[in-house]
């Protein structure tokens, strides 16, 4: 069987599964009598789930809606339980609760932090273990995305019926959680991230180390992503950088599945007698965000650096695969001038388009081969001579 195929049957297949396993809660939390609560007399502590397979970029998309349950109850203790330990201290948030595992490991965690008596559980992304694991934390009062794309819960709710509709902007779809509560005035920004100084020296020390010209800007370019539908060709990087080497210092960045990709176009360049500078491999996930803020410009495939680079506000060129770049790119992106984007739909229009159900395959998507290099060239000068995209 086409091995093209076989994937899409088993992405369809975990689809039925968790549509299935979804059903019963959707029921529960749909049809099941509620009461009516004073919310800021009931909500004193409140938990924020985010784990697997919800990505790093869900994460961040996910902090205007902390930003705004914070402003809304200012008195309330509010934790952040996640497999993610992206943040060293966020202001909106009094504790950041750190769990690692697979599924039966994040179980038993979550059964250790009933200890901590919740008041109010909330699943911040559609994602039916965020519910099995809702329920093994048991917080008196439940709310979320509990079966599928509603906001359902076990208390009343001043606006029912909220639903995430998969076609607008992701950060909508914990904002709709704030709706559901009777909150209008939503935000729309990024939450503030502050480093650690062990953070911050170690960064600084790989950088000082990097042979950079103190006369040229440093463009950083993330060149890899898991995702092979959001991915553009290895051999296109080495193109760009022949084209702009000269003028700029560049860096290539990655985490530790980046290293094989940034090694191949360092050996391609080095056989044209091209030298570039790389990170990939060298921090953890906080120094890799850290870092970017040396970046003049960063150019990433849609990815989780790319939303590390909105975090910390770094000038940023993605490149878009099956993903529509509107509902990923920071709302009124435009109005900030420092964000750009490039798809492969305006240059080979798609037949479907991500949905969030399930990963979309498309063989003609692969390496985004249809964004030219020439494109991204031009991006990057404009954006120099100006100082900004728009």
């Amino acid at each position: 069987m086409d091995k093209l195929i076989l994937k899409r049957l088993k992405n369809y297949a975990k689809y039925v599964v968790v549509k299935t396993l979804e059903f019963p809660f959707y029921v529960r939390y749909k049809y099941f009598p509620k009461k009516s609560v004073d919310y800021q007399k009931e909500f004193k502590k409140i938990a924020l789930i985010c784990t697997k397979p919800m990505g790093l970029g869900d994460l961040i998309m996910d902090t205007p809606f902390i930003k705004t349950l914070r402003r809304h109850f200012p008195n309330a203790e509010i934790h952040l339980i996640t497999d993610k330990d992206i943040f060293d201290k966020v202001n909106e948030l009094d504790k950041i609760i750190v769990v690692k595992g697979g599924v039966f490991d994040l179980m038993k965690e979550f059964y250790k932090l009933r200890d901590e008596r919740y008041d109010l559980g909330i699943i911040m992304n559609r994602g039916i273990n965020q519910t099995f694991y809702l329920e093994i934390l048991n917080p008196k009062y439940k709310l979320g995305y509990l079966g599928g794309w509603e906001i359902l819960s076990n208390f009343k709710l001043k606006k029912s019926g909220l639903r995430f509709t998969k076609n607008e902007h992701y950060w909508n779809m914990a904002l709709k959680i704030a709706e559901s509560l009777g909150i209008e005035d939503l935000e729309e920004e990024l939450i503030t991230v502050d480093f650690s100084e062990y953070i911050k020296k170690n960064v600084e020390m790989v950088v000082n180390n990097l042979k950079l010209d103190k006369n040229k800007k440093i463009v950083v370019i993330n060149p890899f992503t898991l995702w092979k539908t959001r991915m553009w060709d290895k051999d296109n990087y080495v193109k760009l950088i022949e084209e702009i080497y000269k003028d700029f210092n560049i860096i290539l960045y990655g985490g530790p599945d980046a290293v094989e990709t940034v090694n191949y176009i360092k050996n391609k360049l080095k056989q044209k007698g091209i030298f570039v500078e790389d990170v990939a491999g060298k921090f953890n996930i906080k120094e890799a965000m850290y870092f970017l803020k040396f970046a003049d410009l960063f150019i990433t495939s849609d990815s989780g650096p790319m939303h590390f680079a909105f975090l910390v506000k770094t000038p940023t060129l993605a490149l878009f695969g099956p993903v529509n770049p509107i509902y990923r790119l920071p709302k009124n992106f435009k109005r900030h001038g420092i964000y750009d984007y490039l798809w492969y739909n305006d240059y080979k229009p798609l037949k479907k388009f991500y949905n969030y159900e399930y990963e979309y395959i498309d063989k003609d998507v692969e390496g985004l081969k249809a964004i030219p290099v020439e494109d991204i060239k031009n991006k990057i000068y404009k954006f120099f001579e100006n100082g900004k995209f728009y």
